[in-house]
């Protein structure tokens, strides 16, 4: 199964067609995707969908991210999600504690200041041991210009889609309504986290040539890379799972 990318337009529609959704596009031939083919569905911009499609893509356990026109998140729709499991009852336990936020906040800051400095080692920083996540992180945006940060904003997103299911893969109830009332939003922090990954990449002389569609652009960069973005991804909840286990 692989992502589905929809790039909005002026009439674009996304219909039901079972088995297939219909992406419908004036003045374009009718594309079908059937649903068994689909991992999760990407729409930046214009796109109008029937209730029929987004029903059929919630049965099939499929989630929707929804981009405004610059990239920014506007909604999300997820499919069915199963039985609780450990890592999701581990955070419930974790935040329900007095101090839970405060531990919670620190671990993510830690992971942060080691993501940080990989990064600054890779792109050859000679003081990437002592620079601050913080200040790496503005020089980096200021770096990368009005283009290149739409562009890492686009792979965030990405990222978010992606980890929506990699993550009750590894035992995260997504829409749990305790965790939802405490505010915590694992699949944008750890999609944070693994920006910094990215941002090798989206610094590289050749970066702002890439010409196209900027989304289906990063769409490709992250196919690229995807293997070693899941890697970081198993050892960020690894390392969360030796966290929660130190503190309970």
């Amino acid at each position: 199964m692989r992502p589905l990318y929809i790039d909005g337009a002026l009439g674009c529609r996304v219909t039901w067609d079972d088995p297939a959704l219909r992406i419908i596009v004036p003045d374009r031939a009718d594309q079908l995707f059937p649903l068994s083919r689909i991992s999760r569905v990407v729409c930046k911009g214009s796109v109008e969908w029937s209730m029929q499609a987004l029903l059929a893509c919630a049965d099939a356990g499929i989630q929707l991210l929804f981009l405004g026109k610059d990239g920014e998140i506007r909604a999300r729709w997820l499919g069915q999600s199963g039985e609780r499991q450990r890592l999701t009852q581990r955070l419930i336990d974790l935040l329900s504690r007095t101090d839970g936020p405060v531990l919670y906040a620190n671990w993510l800051l830690s992971m942060e200041k080691l993501a940080a400095r990989s990064c600054g080692r890779r792109i050859g920083l000679c003081d990437w041991r002592e620079r601050p996540a913080l200040e790496l992180h503005r020089q980096i945006r200021q770096t990368l210009g009005h283009h290149g940060r739409h562009r890492a904003a686009l792979i965030q997103n990405i990222l978010y889609s992606e980890l929506l299911v990699w993550l009750p893969e590894c035992g995260f109830e997504r829409d749990n309504e305790m965790l939802l009332s405490m505010e915590l939003d694992l699949a944008t922090d750890l999609s944070r986290l693994l920006l910094w990954d990215y941002y090798i990449a989206l610094l590289e002389p050749d970066a702002a040539e890439r010409g196209g569609n900027a989304l289906q652009v990063m769409a490709e960069l992250f196919q690229q890379r995807q293997e070693r973005c899941y890697k970081l991804f198993r050892s960020s909840i690894n390392k969360l799972h030796q966290f929660l286990l130190g503190v309970s």
